[in-house]
């Protein structure tokens, strides 16, 4: 018998490794934080485990890797959902987001986490306010994490208004707290955790702060990450300034590379392609949020250029069976044919794709020998999943988050039957109840219809 830590057997394996085999009675044997086995059930009594996950009525697959988050937006669930980008941003996210506290930050943080967690995702690329309060939880919770600062010069509350003003000082301090960051935490937790540069967007730093950041994840040797061309305001902006989209500009100034992660691209034209491909940088895909604006990008243009592109959620809704079956439903309809998009290829683009795009294919994204092991257990034993015929679209169209039962990070069980080993998320929700009564006054105050409740200005109904 050859001991191993831990071995998760499936009746159902999905390794999302070359050719992308399905794998009837399969397991995976670890040893560490590295896979040492991937495939077909061995004979009773081959291993020697220490723990065993899974077995009949389980199915297995990568974790979902998640190339662009804000896990602490869910402030605004239910607040932006029927606004343009524009409206989203400008009248509620950059009004509100400034009197947010640090408690608070670190609050949503821990909750943001924990659904990450029981949505199946064990990776994220998140940048936001507050880095140093969400490592916390990102340590506690197990969960594998590139983490950047939230680094711009303008007021952001002050853009509804069309005041694109750059103040230094503003983005000096954002960008040396990205940096002190990245200095303390990159690398830590045996690699678990980096630390990227993130420059907010295009608009909202001038070319001198992005040039600065840029000078500074060279010298720290890590990658950046922004968004760019999510709005017609932003694009717009840069078009009237410099005369070019917002990723030619980027190229222009030098600040794109092949470590840069662009989000959204929603209003990106040609040339902006093209920069990408030139630079060889890569997309987060948030096919989730798009629709809610009623404008989804090129997608198909962007994939038949090979530019590395990987699955995200963005921001509130972090389920990655939605966010699969967005995907593949807009490109059916924009191309108006059922094969735009197949259920393999949209878990590619949520494990390995995204994967790729954070620069950790060689680790993470597939099952396979050498590569560290980051899995979920999905529960098929579920009237909505019955009769299960084993093939992807089985469980890309019809699985839901709460069907995941267990999570293994870096060889550890982190969540066992849906409990989670490093946050006690129901302690979490009681203390977030007693931050409603102010959140919807803030909310209130700033003009939301979609706030009721203890707090609010309004009729009070529920």
């Amino acid at each position: 018998m050859k001991p191993v830590d831990l071995l998760v057997k499936a009746e159902f394996l999905y390794t999302v490794s070359e050719g992308m085999p399905i794998i009837s009675d399969g397991e995976v044997a670890v040893i560490d934080s590295r896979i040492v086995y991937a495939g077909p059930a061995m004979p009773a009594g081959h291993w020697d485990p220490k723990t065993i996950l899974g077995g009949p009525g389980k199915i297995v697959l990568p974790g979902f890797v998640n190339c662009h988050s804000h896990a602490a937006s869910l402030i605004f669930r239910s607040q932006t959902d029927d606004h343009s980008a524009k409206a989203a941003l400008l009248d509620v996210a950059f009004r509100m987001e400034k009197d947010i506290t640090e408690a608070d930050w670190s609050l949503l943080g821990a909750l943001g986490c924990a659904d990450m967690l029981l949505s199946g995702i064990t990776t994220i690329n998140d940048i936001w306010y507050s880095p140093d309060t969400l490592i916390e939880s990102v340590l506690q919770s197990g969960l594998r994490a590139q983490i950047a600062n939230k680094v711009f010069d303008v007021k952001l509350e002050e853009l509804r208004n069309g005041d694109y003003t750059h103040h230094p000082s503003i983005g000096e301090a954002r960008l040396r707290r990205g940096v002190e960051f990245v200095e303390k935490w990159h690398g830590a937790a045996d690699g678990r955790i980096s630390g990227r540069i993130g420059t907010h967007a295009t608009d909202t730093c001038s070319s001198a702060l992005l040039k600065e950041a840029r000078y500074e994840a060279n010298r720290l040797g890590v990658g950046m990450h922004i968004h760019a061309a999510q709005s017609a305001a932003e694009t717009d902006h840069i078009k009237s300034v410099f005369g070019c989209g917002p990723v030619e500009y980027l190229r222009d100034i030098g600040m794109l590379s092949s470590d840069v992660v662009l989000a959204h691209l929603v209003f990106a034209q040609e040339a902006d392609f093209n920069a990408m491909v030139s630079c060889n940088a890569s997309y987060a895909h948030c096919p989730t949020i798009y629709p809610r604006r009623g404008r989804y990008p090129e997608f198909e243009k962007i994939i038949a250029k090979g530019i590395k592109t990987g699955f995200a959620t963005d921001w509130m809704l972090n389920d990655p069976f939605e966010g699969m079956r967005y995907a593949i439903n807009a490109m059916r309809l924009r191309l108006g044919t059922p094969t735009a998009m197949t259920c393999d290829q949209a878990l590619r683009y949520q494990t390995m794709g995204a994967a790729e795009v954070l620069g950790l294919e060689n680790d993470i994204g597939s099952l396979e020998v050498g590569k560290k092991a980051d899995m979920i257990v999905i529960d098929i034993n579920q009237p909505h999943l019955q009769p299960y015929y084993g093939s992807y679209a089985a469980f890309v169209y019809y699985a839901r988050a709460s069907d995941i039962t267990d999570s293994v990070i870096d060889g550890k069980v982190v969540m066992r039957e849906r409990q989670l080993s490093g946050l006690d998320h129901k302690a979490t929700l009681e203390k977030l109840q007693n931050r409603l009564p102010p959140w919807r006054s803030q909310l209130s105050a700033l003009g939301s219809p979609a706030v009721y409740g203890p707090g609010c200005d309004c009729c009070g109904l529920i």
